[in-house]
């Protein structure tokens, strides 16, 4: 997108959304014990059932009433931006990746909150830190985090004798075989966060990176970055089907799930969808560990996290929300275990969690010797690289080299784009 100031983006986000504008219904006169929560549509569908619940039982309890909204995350970006223009909307909002970054100034500080949950459940791990914990302040509580992971048939792997993946390579040579057996691999490349999530662990794993560890430095164009870009082309030529240029977040777990795709790259979601609606591809499903590359083996990691806006009426009614959810030992694992670990801790003293071993084929999600990280690294987490990911730079990117831009035209474009936010 072309460079724009953090006001005018967050103006035309506002535009973008005007239709979910219902939502932003402010609270009246004399309800000052009733909060709004705004949550995305959770992939593991046992997770928002059991939110309503805890929710139930939180106004039982507290006497404070809650209503919690959900819209597809696709969504957020723009719904965040329309709130904070009209200050007027939800107490609480969940928050993907950096976006307590962008919205530094308009989150209250909930240091005390996370105090209060780290001295129950142990520090909270790197990456969901990354995210929330804005230049010495926690803009909001870290929640949950999702892991990405090579999602497989295992039973079309077993009946062609191919041997599962161990790297991005040799995701081609099997995705080749894969392709001919009408089972291709679903890896989006279209306007969506999974094919950022994939575009970024492939750019680190052979040693690329959009923005430099300084933080300021854009360092898409380089050689690691085309050898990525050349990697991207051969593998939409010869492994995926062309419909991967419209697909949006859910559309590889369908594929995988309808029983066409034989390889994708997602959390276990996909498995756990297929389970739970007794598909007759579920029991063929399983996973494996991350990949590796010539730069190491490499994964995103997606923490989730609380915030709460200052223009909110109800702040202290909103931390007891925060605090019923996440503090409260059996409520959070609770609502841990009814996401089928789609949802996992991000607190030290809960790595080891029994949803982990509620299923054999949840057992690669330890990720012993896999390097994790959030969206930008190893630039440290801001504003501008939220930015860069809203603008759906990288995926762009590769869409124009898979459709025939060349390969160091469509990386200087990424280039220019990054620079102008980065300058912005």
């Amino acid at each position: 997108m072309d460079c724009v100031s953090r006001r005018q983006f967050l103006t035309t986000s506002t535009a973008a959304l005007a239709g979910l504008a219902v939502l932003d219904r402010a609270p009246a006169l004399g309800q000052a014990r009733e909060i709004t929560y705004l949550c995305w549509n959770n992939f593991s569908p046992g997770s928002d059932k059991k939110l309503a619940e805890i929710g139930q039982r939180f106004t039982k309890d507290t006497g404070i009433k809650i209503r919690i909204d959900h819209i597809a995350h696709a969504q957020q970006a723009a719904k965040f931006a329309s709130e904070v223009q009209s200050q007027a909307g939800h107490d609480l909002v969940e928050m993907r990746m950096h976006f307590p970054w962008l919205y530094e100034g308009q989150l209250v500080d909930v240091s005390d909150l996370v105090a209060e949950l780290e001295k129950k459940h142990g520090a909270v791990m790197s990456s969901a830190k990354e995210a929330a914990f804005v230049k010495t302040v926690w803009r909001a509580a870290p929640q949950y985090h999702a892991l990405f992971l090579p999602n497989y048939r295992e039973d079309l792997f077993k009946k062609a004798g191919l041997k599962v993946p161990d790297t991005w390579e040799d995701v081609y040579t099997v995705g080749k075989e894969l392709k001919k057996m009408g089972h291709p691999v679903g890896i989006p490349i279209s306007q969506n966060y999974d094919t950022i999530s994939t575009g970024s662990v492939v750019l680190w794993c052979y040693g690329a990176m959009e923005v430099d560890k300084d933080g300021k430095t854009v360092r898409i164009n380089s050689p690691e970055t085309a050898q990525v870009v050349e990697w991207y082309k051969k593998v939409f030529r010869d492994c995926m089907e062309p419909e991967v240029l419209s697909w949006n977040d859910a559309s590889n777990n369908q594929t995988m799930q309808a029983g066409k795709s034989g390889w994708i790259h997602n959390p276990v979601s996909t498995y756990i969808v297929a389970k739970r609606k007794k598909l007759v591809t579920a029991d063929g499903i399983n996973h494996s560990r991350s990949l590796t590359g010539p730069a190491g083996r490499h994964e995103v990691d997606v923490p989730r996290s609380i915030g709460i806006w200052k223009f909110s009426k109800n702040v202290e009614p909103a931390k007891e929300w925060i605090r019923y959810l996440l503090g409260k030992r059996e409520v959070y694992n609770e609502y841990i275990i009814s996401g089928e670990a789609f949802n996992l801790p991000v607190f030290a003293n809960l790595q080891d969690h029994p949803v982990l071993k509620t299923d054999p084929k949840y057992a690669t999600l330890k990720g012993e010797g896999v390097h994790y990280h959030i969206y930008g690294w190893p630039a440290p987490p801001s504003d501008r690289v939220q930015l860069i990911t809203n603008s759906f730079i990288l995926p762009n990117m590769l869409a124009k080299a898979v459709t025939g831009t060349p390969t160091k035209e469509a990386i200087a474009w990424a280039e220019g784009e990054m620079k102008k936010i980065m300058a912005g």
